[in-house]
């Protein structure tokens, strides 16, 4: 497993950090000075404001300057406006034994590259341990949970606000949630009910679950510090969901028939996002021949299903960028084969209740990429969109490099090469505070 800086977007330039006095260190009040905030002379929203334009780990370390600071870091009611952005990205394999590609220790080192990649070329910074190299606030290899009894290999599988979703081995049948900034995280068995447990128990020993299931994972620490999961599963005939509280512990269900193709979302590589506090994803109805994208709230019920127009184009990404939820759509091969692409369109949603999309950018794939047309999943995915600036990181699949793409500028940069291996990739933004359902700390 690796972390991979974004090397571009997730902080201001360096020249204009240098410049900027808000990144001088701040200087306590003596012990005779009114007790008015963290800083001295300066209100807590004020200090929040200066805290806010430090990089992540700059600001995990500033916990360590006082007591008052540590609160006002920690404060999950002022965490919105703290470093919520993205950091870098996990990808790769956690397993001990069953690694088989001759570069997977390789592509599971520590890669770093901070010099914003403006020259087009990789920086590639192997890790001396299994601690991650020089990044001291996130261990990329996950070492110290690695190492508690049961766990053999975990599967990476989804990310949201610092936290991050694994499955283990069949071994031990469960999922955990893990905060790499603090190390806390908590186990969580795999639901076994009714229809599905009798269907999965029919199965072949070998058969993959993996090719059925998909778990997505919901934490908003400021509306709560409890997360929820939601697992779908797609076996004949029948749509099944299963959705998990940290708050109760326990796992529901329900079953029905086929609403949605669940089983072309959970192969078809188009993400997912956290917004209004509810999951959004693209699905496929069984009734209707038009995409859709599908708000699930945390017990797994649809409270609200967006229409795709077909002459946007065919979706193939959602995500959330500056407040507003977006979604990419590919088209334009002309001779009308749906499988090969000439053109990615980026587009928002201005007026989420009145359903208003507006062209936000077009590019084509001759731009983008150097080739004519382009076939999604199979030449290329999409990874994510900035959560704060115009930039979409993509993985190419010809060459297996981690790129990013500035929508301003209209250029691409070269981050890292993740190899042929590196399975699934996600994004990361940190947060420090602790969250008391995440009860265990790897030691």
């Amino acid at each position: 497993m690796a972390l991979q800086a974004t090397g571009q977007g997730s902080r201001p330039p360096v020249a204009a950090a240098d410049s900027d006095p808000a990144r001088r260190p701040l200087s306590l009040g003596g012990t005779g000075c009114p007790k008015r905030s963290a800083a001295a002379g300066f209100p807590d929203d004020a200090v929040v404001e200066i805290l806010s334009r430090l990089p992540a780990k700059d600001l995990c370390r500033s916990k360590c300057v006082s007591k008052d600071w540590c609160e006002l870091i920690s404060d999950r009611l002022r965490c919105r406006k703290l470093p919520q952005t993205l950091e870098g990205f996990f990808y790769g394999c956690v397993d001990d034994f069953s690694c088989d590609c001759e570069d997977s220790h390789e592509s599971c080192s520590d890669i770093s590259d901070e010099s914003g990649s403006d020259d087009g070329n990789e920086a590639r910074s192997d890790g001396g341990d299994e601690g991650g190299g020089e990044d001291e606030g996130v261990d990329p290899l996950f070492s110290s949970l690695r190492k508690q009894p049961g766990i053999r290999s975990l599967i990476l599988l989804d990310s949201c606000n610092g936290l991050l979703l694994f499955r283990c081995t069949k071994v031990t049948r469960s999922y955990i949630v893990y905060n790499p900034a603090t190390e806390h995280w908590v186990p969580v068995p795999v639901p076994i009910s009714g229809l599905w447990f009798t269907w999965r128990e029919s199965q072949d020993e070998d058969s993959d679950d993996d090719e059925r299931t998909s778990a997505y994972l919901i934490f908003d620490p400021v509306a709560s510090l409890h997360f929820q999961l939601i697992e779908f599963t797609n076996i004949p005939y029948m749509d099944v969901v299963n959705t998990y509280s940290s708050e109760t512990r326990k796992w529901d269900h329900w079953i029905r028939e086929h609403q949605w193709n669940l089983y072309k979302t959970i192969k078809s590589m188009r993400r997912s996002t956290i917004f209004n506090k509810v999951l959004h994803l693209i699905v496929s109805p069984v009734s209707i021949d038009q995409e859709q994208i599908a708000a699930i709230n945390g017990k797994g019920e649809t409270c609200r299903v967006i229409c795709w127009l077909g002459n946007r184009g065919f979706p193939i990404f959602v995500g959330q960028s500056k407040g507003l939820l977006h979604c990419f759509s590919v088209s334009g091969h002309p001779d009308g084969n749906s499988c090969h692409m000439t053109e990615l369109s980026i587009w928002v949603l201005k007026d989420y209740d009145a359903e208003e999309w507006e062209l936000k950018h077009t590019v084509s794939f001759l731009e983008l990429f150097g080739k004519r047309s382009c076939k999604f999943v199979s030449d290329y995915h999409v990874v994510t969109l900035h959560p704060e600036y115009n930039l979409i990181y993509f993985v190419q699949h010809w060459d297996y490099k981690l790129v990013s793409y500035d929508m301003d500028c209209k250029e691409l940069h070269n981050l890292c090469t993740v190899g042929c291996d590196y399975g699934s990739i996600t994004p990361y933004v940190p947060y420090f505070s602790e969250t008391p359902v995440l009860s265990k700390r790897a030691p």
